[in-house]
């Protein structure tokens, strides 16, 4: 019997795929270039036996899981020092025997509004000491908002707290030369004394001694990369 002759017989498959129409997979795009200073340390790598490239591989993913390690340890202690330290104006410090600088100032913008209240009924929403003290007042109230959420901002309402002295006390002052009696004025005088008083206690107060030693445990360059890895606020002083 002849053999058969197949060559004839080649037919594509039905999508119309012979052998002669495969193509080889494209390559992948070249690798980017490495620096220099990457090639260099590709060189060592491989002049290195192999079991030498395995511990030398083992001894960085050690290194990372320690570097790791050191991180998240003293974040975490860092963060605890901060909690205290952002507590302290609402909670107060320790030698201030139950004094805080939250409810201290929250008395501040008590009395203030009072004194306010009582010189709207004698000099007139128009006075430009009325207005000025109004103002002072919301521009306190508003920094004392956020001091309650950030103590970064203990700067701002320290600043804050010295522009409400004045403008009451010029207020106050205001209210003297139109009072018949200037040294028996009623309630507007007791609103006002309790305003000085709690200025002065503001005065005494021992947060900034403590936000001093603070800053000094938290302030080398190691606690400052963990804060600005962690996005750690700072703490400020009420001055």
């Amino acid at each position: 019997m002849a053999n058969a002759d197949f060559s004839r017989n080649r037919q594509t498959s039905p999508q119309g795929f012979g052998p002669e129409s495969y193509r080889a997979p494209k390559a992948d795009s070249a690798a980017p270039a490495l620096t220099p200073l990457q090639q260099k340390l590709a060189g060592l790598e491989k002049a290195l036996p192999a079991p030498l490239r395995r511990r030398a591989a083992a001894v960085l993913l050690c290194a990372v899981i320690l570097a790791g390690s050191a991180v998240g340890v003293g974040a975490a202690k860092l963060r605890a020092k901060y909690n205290e330290a952002a507590g302290w104006y609402s909670v107060g410090v320790e030698a201030d025997n139950g004094y805080t600088l939250s409810d201290t100032l929250s008395e501040r913008a008590y009395t203030a509004a009072n004194v306010i209240t009582s010189a709207l009924h004698t000099l007139g929403e128009d006075a430009a000491e009325v207005k000025a003290a109004q103002q002072a007042l919301e521009a306190f109230e508003s920094c004392q908002a956020r001091a309650a959420e950030d103590p970064s901002v203990m700067g701002e309402m320290y600043s804050a707290d010295a522009a409400l002295d004045s403008a009451i006390d010029q207020l106050y002052g205001t209210l003297q030369e139109r009072s018949d009696t200037p040294l028996e004025m009623g309630a507007v005088q007791t609103q006002y004394g309790r305003f000085n008083s709690a200025g002065t206690i503001l005065g005494s107060l021992q947060y900034n001694q403590a936000v001093l030693e603070y800053q000094k445990q938290t302030g080398g360059p190691w606690a400052t990369l963990l804060k600005g890895l962690t996005g750690i606020r700072e703490v400020d002083l009420f001055a």
